[in-house]
């Protein structure tokens, strides 16, 4: 079984995910967006909206019918059972797909920030990129999610280094 590529916006509730998630889709709830040619399966509802539904579609997900998705996720590392539930979830998807993951630093409205900590944990299941810009416009963030994707679109994962790339 080929792997698919699965590139997933990560933020906190109320973080800026989903509006990083419609700029980068222009607008438009789509189920299906095209980046350079590649046509990607797109959902913006994060496992901090509902929970059941996203880790539903999380073990349907197949690289045989969406070999590229593009998610949004919340850390949900800091409480025992969110945890379990999330790292089961990545260490099920890995199998399927190589993970990148687009972390934004910072939330859009406050001054929250994704611990160091959180990052560690993102980086055990696939390249972590950190939007280090605090409070950028959606579309800025999408952008450079959109050149996140570009850049690792056609590097197989083991030979994807995300250190000093950009």
């Amino acid at each position: 079984m080929t792997k698919g590529k699965m590139f997933v916006v990560v933020g906190h509730k109320h973080w800026g995910k989903s509006e990083t998630l419609k700029a980068l889709s222009g607008g438009k709830r789509l189920g299906w967006l095209e980046i350079n040619s590649h046509v990607f399966f797109i959902k913006r509802m994060s496992n901090d909206d509902i929970p059941k539904d996203f880790f539903k579609l999380l073990n349907e997900l197949d690289p045989e019918k969406k070999p590229n998705v593009i998610l949004a996720l919340c850390p949900t590392f800091e409480k025992e059972d969110l945890r379990t539930k999330l790292v089961n979830a990545l260490n099920g998807l890995k199998v399927k797909y190589d993970i990148f993951f687009f972390v934004l630093r910072y939330s859009y409205k406050g001054d929250r920030t994704i611990s160091d900590d959180e990052i560690t944990s993102l980086e055990t299941f696939g390249p972590v990129k950190i939007c280090k810009e605090s409070k950028a416009e959606s579309k800025l963030r999408a952008e450079e999610f959109r050149g996140f994707i570009t850049r690792y679109l056609s590097i197989p994962i083991h030979k994807a280094n995300i250190s000093g790339a950009f």
